[in-house]
Formats: C-alpha cells, structure tokens, sequence
C-alpha cells in the first residue's frame, strides 16, 4: 500500500475543474515519491473523487445571519474539517453509510493542498517532516502519535494579530497546507463535532477556530512549541503571492519565489486570484 497521500478538496463553484486538474499534475511533477491522489468534492467527476459529507451544511450561515450580515460565512471551508473525520472513524470504527467515500482513502501519511497553490519543490520534503513531538499543553489532550504540521504566516505582523485576537482578525494560522499522519487530528475533530452551534456561530473562518484553540501565539516568542498542538512550516518553506513572505523584512507582493517550496493565493476575498493564477500556470 502507498502510505502518503495528498488531498484537495473543491465545493461550489469558485474553482472550475481544471483547478483539481492542474494540481494533480503540479503534484505528479513535484513529488519524487509515490502518492495516493485524491479530492474530496461535492460533485464526483473522476476516480479519484471522494464525495463530501453534508452533515455539517446545515451550520451554514450561523455566524453572519445572527452577528454580522456582512460577515463572511460562518467558519468559511468549513468542509476542510471533513478531512479530520479519516482519524476520527480509523480510531472509533464509527463508518456510517454517509460517510462510507471516506473509508476507501488509503494511506496513513497525509497531505492537503488548496487548490490555488503553485507548488515550486519537491514536495517528498513534507513527507519526511518530524511527525514524532509530543504535545503537553495544560488541557492535557495530547496528541498521542506526535503533532501535525501547518502554515504559519510569517508574513502577518504578531503583534497586530496578537492586538486583533478577540475580534478575530488577522490570524497567523493558515490552513492552505496541513501535514499530518492518520490519528493526529482526532481530537480536533471530536471537538468540533461536540460543539458545532458554538463554533459555527462564533468563528468566521476554520483559521480562526484552530488559531484559537489549537495554536498558541502567545508563547511563540519564547520558543515555547509544546504548547501548541501544531507545529508550524519553518520561514522560507511557504509564502503568500498576495502579502508577502517574512515581515517586516521581505513582504514584496506578487513576486513569485522559487527558492521556496510552495506559493500561496490566499487573501482571495480582495483579489481577482482565479484568473490571475491561471496567468502563473
């Protein structure tokens, strides 16, 4: 069996097909080693396609339709989450028939991309990331096969994200890329699934949420990394075409970096980044 496997996932109608298309073969093309390819979607078209649950759709809209009507949907790709669930029903056993597409994934070493990255390198790199730390953070919820990997935006200022952390503002989470290895994310998944009306109707996007409750920037100064349940890319690995790359010292926009292993489209919410990623293909 081929143990890392990279995935997508792609809803609506903001990303066309070619999107998934154009991935896979970024993927083929950077990765030296073997991988299982899949996208997990609203709309089978291909083998590869994996249907996503809609348990969770009904959530949709908490957030701005009782705070804010010009907020941005409740914690926006949300459907990210459903990724989380492969640990989750490996650990408990708990398939049911909605959910039976997500027991034919194989693999135990994980990738996720979104669809609107370039990548630049070989992405065999993130397979072989040190996936054995431990996590002792003072709620004593431990993950118990070593901590995941996800993007830390070096590019965000932190001490306006640190200002901005109440009302949820910037964040220096970013879920575009998260490495991890099948058992890691089950407490994350068992938390969300267990407070669904809170969550949804308090954060506006999933970064939000894993900033909150899952990555602790308060003690990222201090080197203090066991207190986070993530570990977080090193700089110079993923950086932003739209913002930048390390602040304040190298945050030039749309300027891609080749030297860097992948290059992110994200601020897509101010941007005509579609269209202008095509552009870069």
């Amino acid at each position: 069996m081929i143990e890392n496997t990279i995935l997508c996932v792609k809803w609506g109608d903001k990303y066309g097909r070619e999107y998934v298309e154009k991935l896979k073969q970024q993927c083929e093309d950077n990765c030296s080693i073997p991988f299982n390819f899949y996208c997990l979607t609203d709309k089978k078209e291909k083998d590869y396609d994996i249907l996503l649950p809609s348990a969770w759709d009904e959530y949709e809209g908490l957030h701005s339709r009782f705070r804010n009507k010009q907020a941005p949907s409740n914690m926006w790709a949300y459907r990210k989450l459903y990724m989380f669930q492969l640990d989750y029903y490996t650990s408990t056993g708990g398939w049911d028939e909605s959910e039976r597409d997500f027991k034919s994934i194989q693999g135990n070493n994980f990738l996720y991309l979104d669809l609107d990255v370039i990548i630049h390198q070989d992405l065999k790199y993130f397979f072989t990331l040190d996936m054995k730390q431990s996590w002792t953070a003072e709620t004593k919820v431990t993950a118990v096969h070593g901590k995941p990997w996800i993007v830390r935006g070096w590019w965000n200022d932190m001490n306006l994200c640190r200002k901005n952390y109440a009302a949820m503002g910037s964040t220096p989470i970013n879920s575009s890329v998260i490495r991890w290895n099948r058992g890691q994310l089950t407490e994350i998944y068992k938390h969300i699934a267990k407070n669904l009306d809170v969550l949804f109707f308090t954060y506006p996007t999933i970064d939000n949420y894993l900033n909150h409750f899952w990555y602790n920037m308060w003690y990222e100064d201090s080197g203090r990394t066991d207190e986070s349940f993530f570990n977080v890319f090193p700089k110079g690995d993923i950086y932003s075409y739209y913002t930048g790359n390390i602040f304040p010292s190298d945050m030039e926009q749309k300027k891609l970096r080749p030297d860097h292993k992948i290059c992110l489209f994200n601020n897509s919410a101010d941007t005509n980044d579609v269209e202008e990623l095509k552009s870069l293909w």
